[in-house]
């Protein structure tokens, strides 16, 4: 999916594999992350976040408009 090759791209350290294994769990991720960037949990937390709301954005913008929300 385009969100896990964006993930990739963003942790070039972490493997597909561990990507794909733990879409959806947040947690583990970020602990897989931690541990090969050696950064704290908080960082993690932080960058993971950065990168859900890039990847929202830019998933909302690709959709077409439905005369909802706020555009």
């Amino acid at each position: 999916s385009k969100m896990k090759s964006a993930a990739l791209e963003q942790w070039s350290r972490a493997s597909a594999a561990d990507i794909a294994h733990l879409a959806g769990e947040r947690e583990a991720l970020m602990q897989v992350l931690k541990e090969r960037y050696a950064k704290t949990y908080g960082e993690i937390e932080r960058e993971v976040a950065e990168f859900e709301v890039r990847d929202l954005t830019a998933m909302y913008a690709s959709r077409p408009s439905r005369g909802i929300g706020v555009d």
